[in-house]
């Protein structure tokens, strides 16, 4: 920005202590803040120009703000707020208040090269279904591109809804976006449509797969070239399952009307792997080896009952052996000085001399990492919010100060207090159930220690 209106230290709205900034474009730059009034770090994107010269960017940041609100999906950026207000200089400013997001963005990822295609296909796979949701609520994100992608500690995560439009819409004089992530019909100004979108997705997941877009160009004029020349794109990529290349192929398509929907493309890439699916999937584990064993026992009480098999067969003696999925749960630290990766355990080894012995006492086992310990407040927050035992809003509101914390230990122990705060708050709001409220507190306790030993369970 030209003049900066806006410094660190600067409290806006009476409410957001501006930290620094982490990001700028245009007229608008993105803060990392402190919101005195929840007790939480989130992002403040500012419009801080002349009122008179900003060429309708107030306007474009209220939409980006309203678009966002509306998506109910927890791979879309989480909105807070939107409000105007004056800074400490004396100039207006608008203001939206955003989750802020650890991590790198996919365009920084796709720097080093093209992506193995399992994890491009996961990506383009988030990023459909978060599309799905959006065009559900009547909106056009209009702007896929790689610097809109987050890859966070929490997942992939869709930015940006700076230039949505509803569904319909028309297109402005002047096309924004991208050149090479725009469709076709969005150059000759046809409305707004899920379609464009899809192309867009199709440009994403084939520069995923390439480690380039299908036309790259930089201005629209290099754009309608490409275009004109009616070349189709090729892709092959050793491994990619032909299902998925051909629905990469079908998004490039110049007839909106023969490409899929997000929904399609979602179920087709295999959008399920997030944490809810894999919930759904551990549940299934319990309970198919359990409906197994009732049918195996409803069985047997028929057949007891059957007066005809008594008299005809002898007595004879059935044993029924059910095996039941173990319940997950995380695994235990490794013992000290082993070296560890997330997920794996590190075997045990007797001590020299000593008998081997599963009941011999292991070494005093390390602490858990701030990262295993905040996966482990995650996984309870998925599991009870699945169970509806905590609001929407609230796992998001968990997630962001979990993360900010696993990326920035600064001031964690009252960081972690206010965590415990908000979570009593919610409980006696009715927003977390109990028994929710119990087994998260606990985490956090746990996930605090690992920053500091200073921390007692709240009674």
């Amino acid at each position: 920005m030209p003049s900066a209106q806006l410094r660190e230290g600067d409290l806006l709205a009476r409410r957001y202590l501006l930290k620094r900034p982490v990001g700028a474009g245009g007229m608008s730059v993105v803060w990392r803040a402190w919101d005195t009034t929840l007790e939480r770090t989130v992002a403040v994107k500012v419009l801080d120009g002349p009122i008179a010269s900003d060429g309708g960017q107030r306007d474009r940041i209220r939409r980006e703000a309203r678009a966002a609100a509306r998506i109910e999906h927890p791979h879309a950026i989480g909105v807070y707020d939107y409000g105007e207000t004056v800074t400490p200089r004396g100039r207006v400013a608008a203001y939206v208040v955003m989750q802020l997001l650890e991590g790198e963005s996919l365009a920084a990822r796709l720097a080093g090269g093209p992506l193995p295609w399992p994890e491009a296909v996961t990506v383009a796979a988030t990023v459909a279904d978060v599309l799905h949701a959006a065009h559900r609520r009547g909106v056009v994100h209009r702007d896929v591109t790689p610097e809109n992608v987050m890859l966070t500690t929490d997942g992939v995560r869709l930015l940006d809804f700076g230039i949505a439009a509803d569904i319909g819409q028309r297109e402005e004089a002047m096309t924004f976006g991208t050149p090479p992530y725009v469709a076709p019909e969005r150059l000759v100004g046809a409305p707004a449509s899920g379609a464009t979108d899809v192309y867009a997705l199709g440009v994403l997941l084939f520069e995923m797969l390439t480690g380039a877009p299908p036309h790259p160009a930089t201005t629209w004029e290099e754009l309608d070239r490409a275009l004109e020349t009616g070349r189709r794109p090729v892709l092959l990529v050793p491994g990619l399952p032909a299902a998925h290349a051909a629905a990469c192929l079908r998004c490039l398509s110049r007839d909106p009307l023969r490409r899929p929907t997000a929904a399609e493309m979602a179920s087709i890439l295999g959008a399920g792997t997030g944490p809810a699916a894999l919930l759904s999937r551990r549940r299934a584990m319990l309970v198919i080896p359990l409906v197994g064993a009732a049918a195996a026992v409803l069985a047997l009480f028929l057949l007891r009952d059957d007066p005809a098999r008594d008299a005809a067969a002898p007595s004879t003696s059935v044993s029924i052996v059910v095996s039941v999925a173990p319940p997950i749960v995380l695994p235990p630290p490794a013992s000290a000085g082993a070296t560890t990766t997330p997920g794996h355990v590190a075997p045990t080894r007797p001590s020299a001399g000593a008998p081997h012995s599963s009941a011999a006492p292991s070494a005093s086992p390390s602490p858990l990492t701030p990262l295993a310990a905040g996966r482990a407040v995650l996984d309870i927050v998925d599991r009870r919010s699945q169970a509806g035992e905590i609001r929407d809003d609230v796992v998001m509101d968990i997630r962001n100060q979990v993360n900010n914390l696993v990326a920035d230990s600064t001031d964690a122990a009252p960081r972690i207090e206010s965590l415990r705060r908000n979570l009593s708050a919610r409980r006696a709001q009715g927003s977390i159930s109990d028994a929710a409220y119990t087994e998260l507190d606990a985490a956090v306790v746990n996930f605090g220690k690992t920053f500091t030993t200073s921390l007692s369970p709240r009674l």
